[in-house]
């Protein structure tokens, strides 16, 4: 009877002992499971170097840079025609007894862009004083110079045409005409078959040069009370001074 219980005894201890090995073994698993199921984000890492981060800067609304574009000019087509040529004059710092120029402005009317050809007979130019005839020309053919121009109606195509000398043209407009007195004239231009153009100027009175004398000290004087021997150019007489 003892040895029997003693049997039984052993028997419900390792009943016992096994029981709690599966329990062991059990909560093991479940561990593991856990972990496999748990995000990566959440396990603790060895590598001290944070995750890196992209960063948006904001930059804030400004005016834009300002660019200055050269305009676009127009392609010439063709030649023009005189009568859509106006010319305006211009005359500055205009002396009398000097080459003056005389700045012609050139645009067009209607074409957009055409080439003209600059000669005395496709351009006139006048100076009058009242109803008294001072230059022209038309007898001082060489002061237009023969070139191919641009015009357009946009933008302005200036030449220049010289009045030599502020002279009055003679009839081979030599260097010996007279001399245009300073006042006021007027200055007309335009182009073959075009509309003239008719501008005011004063002729001035040249400005006379100064000229700046510098004087040059005389040597001093011998004293009184010395004697010196007396230069030619010397006045006669005894110096003046104070004696010793």
């Amino acid at each position: 009877m003892v040895l029997g219980t003693a049997v039984l005894l052993v028997i419900a201890i390792a009943h016992l002992l096994g029981n709690g090995s599966d329990a062991s073994s059990t909560g093991g698993d479940d561990a593991a499971r856990l972990s496999a199921d748990s995000p990566s984000s959440s396990l603790p890492t060895d590598d001290p170097t944070p995750p890196t981060s992209t960063t948006t800067t904001k930059v804030k609304p400004g005016k834009s840079p300002t660019t200055s574009e050269a305009p676009v000019l127009a392609e010439p087509e063709g030649e023009c025609v005189g009568s859509d040529i106006a010319v305006t004059p211009k005359v500055q710092n205009a002396i009398a007894g000097r080459d003056v120029m005389i700045v012609l402005q050139l645009r067009t009317m209607e074409s957009p862009a055409c080439t003209w050809r600059v000669a005395p007979e496709t351009l006139t130019v006048s100076i009058t004083s009242g109803k008294d005839a001072i230059w022209n020309s038309r007898t001082c053919h060489r002061a237009i110079a023969r070139r191919d121009v641009v015009v357009r109606h946009d933008v302005t195509t200036e030449i220049g045409v010289v009045w030599k000398q502020a002279k009055r043209a003679d009839a081979e407009c030599s260097v010996r005409g007279d001399w245009a007195y300073p006042g006021f004239y007027h200055v007309t231009a335009s182009a073959l078959g075009g509309e003239p153009s008719d501008v005011q100027f004063e002729l001035t009175t040249p400005v006379a040069a100064t000229v700046t004398v510098t004087s040059t000290p005389k040597p001093s004087k011998t004293p009184s009370g010395k004697p010196g021997k007396k230069s030619s150019d010397e006045p006669t007489g005894e110096p003046t001074g104070s004696s010793d």
